[in-house]
């Protein structure tokens, strides 16, 4: 295998491209919130009812958790930037498709080429992120931008969609992302052309991990909305099966899509797992306290939206915020410290529910910690990750984000499960368990990735300065 090198970004290109990357994560998770409070109007105008609006949902999601692997061994064959640039694209070809949809089929079909276009570009992101920032320092406050504004896309989505629905329909929530699209692509010359790996394609690699976690989702999915069923074990089963494919595949090629020291590299597995279990009880935390505003405390979606605040805002504002301060400190604590508070916060929220279900000031401090607590995790085990393997930027990245897409839709059903219909006798009860349950996983997660090791700034050492061969196989602008 052998890399490209080029010369390093200057500050003005570093401050351009951020904005460029920060835009095109924006636009990623906008379309997984925003598209929420339009499906009551899709329904209207285009049919389909509730399997209709699970379906444009899930045509977005599965495609972009089922081919990040694939999307980041891409990255790293062909280039970050191509990558990025070629998934930009695809995201706004999809998007030009749902806003002239004629029908159903043709919405849907848009929006399966809007997730391949953002499993193209999130782990083409963090490769560039690691490329224009060397120093693992600054680097780090990178990525605490790059999570806070991406992470605020999932906050003001409904509120967004709303707005613009109201304006001129839900045809607007797919039309406001072309201009961002076009502006980016225009800017995408700012980016490092990246490294290029020279080595074969893993092809039965990149099509068993893709089937894997497509199936893995899909099956959550259907355990989330039906219970068990046969369409659920169906998809279980296929998982299974491509997973064995994929572990057989990748010890027998010569060139396998993962390559062999990512599976004994603790630094990596450990912070994947973080991230897995973060967004796990993050999203399965988020839909209970939806459910609970909604259909206990009687708000609609706006209002629901609004009480949620609380629990987004600190998500976006803490790495915004504190990523000067955030790299004082290891990045093994700060995961630690991350998970202790998420446990108590969720904690907090518990008590709350089974004390006052009815009132939303009483889980003011639980929702204040436990979104405290994401927008402390996401850029430590996100940057360990990345420094973990910088040769593989973009694979890691894509490794990274599919275990936090996985612990999303796992989070989802489990926690959906658990709190079972919310008119059924005791549904508070089961909704206060779900957060308890939550607590308990944060602090498994909180052993497994505490020990992530490792500090921000990198310190050579005489005869072994890791710095160099890393930077060797960085990317660089041409």
């Amino acid at each position: 295998m052998t890399t490209t090198r080029l010369t390093p970004p200057s500050s003005d290109t570093k401050r351009g491209s951020l904005v460029i990357l920060c835009a095109a994560m924006f636009l990623v998770l906008l379309d997984v919130s925003i598209v929420n409070v339009a499906l009551p109007s899709i329904a209207s105008g285009l049919g389909g009812g509730t399997a209709g609006a699970q379906a444009v949902v899930d045509s977005y999601t599965v495609p972009l958790a089922a081919l990040l692997l694939t999307a980041g061994a891409a990255a790293d064959r062909w280039g970050a930037r191509r990558a990025f640039a070629a998934g930009l694209l695809a995201f706004g070809a999809g998007s030009i498709c749902c806003t002239l949809a004629p029908n159903l089929v043709a919405l849907i079909a848009g929006r399966v080429v809007q997730g391949v276009g953002a499993a193209a570009m999130l782990p083409a992101s963090l490769a560039l992120i690691s490329a224009i920032w060397t120093d693992p320092a600054e680097r780090a406050r990178a990525i605490a931008i790059w999570s806070g504004v991406s992470g605020s896309a999932v906050a003001v989505g409904p509120l967004i969609g709303g707005a613009l629905i109201g304006v001129g329909g839900w045809r607007l929530i797919f039309l406001v992302n072309l201009p961002v699209v076009v502006a980016a692509t225009a800017g995408a010359r700012l980016l490092p052309a990246g490294a290029t790996q020279d080595r074969r394609i893993d092809w039965l690699g990149a099509a068993s991990s893709t089937v894997c976690l497509g199936c893995v989702i899909g099956a959550v999915i259907e355990l989330g909305r039906a219970g068990v069923s046969g369409a659920g074990a169906a998809l279980a089963t296929c998982a299974v099966l491509a997973a064995v494919v994929f572990v057989v595949g990748q010890l027998r090629s010569a060139t396998p899509m993962v390559p062999r020291e990512l599976w004994r590299n603790g630094a990596l597995l450990r912070s994947c797992g973080g991230s897995f279990g973060m967004n796990l009880v993050g999203n399965g935390s988020l839909l209970v306290v939806a459910f609970l505003f909604q259909l206990v405390q009687g708000r609609d979606a706006f209002a629901a939206g609004l009480a949620t605040i609380p629990m987004f805002a600190p998500l976006t504002l803490v790495p915004l915020l504190g990523r000067r301060w955030m790299v004082r400190v290891r990045p093994a604590r700060l995961v630690r410290v991350g998970f202790a508070l998420g446990a108590v916060g969720e904690l907090a929220l518990a008590a709350a529910v089974w004390r006052s279900p009815h009132t939303v000031v009483a889980m003011l401090p639980g929702m204040l910690l436990a979104g405290g607590a994401l927008g402390l995790l996401v850029t430590p085990l996100v940057a360990t990750a990345v420094a973990a393997a910088p040769a593989h930027s973009g694979l890691v990245g894509g490794l990274n984000n599919a275990a936090r897409q996985t612990g999303t839709s796992v989070g989802v059903a489990l926690f959906g499960t658990v709190a079972g219909a919310a008119d059924a006798p005791g549904a508070t009860t089961r909704m206060a368990w779900c957060f308890v349950l939550g607590a308990t996983i944060w602090c498994a997660s909180g052993v497994l990735a505490g020990r992530v090791g490792g500090r921000w700034r990198h310190t050579p050492r005489a005869g072994n300065d890791s710095s160099l061969s890393s930077d060797a196989r960085r990317m660089e602008s041409r």
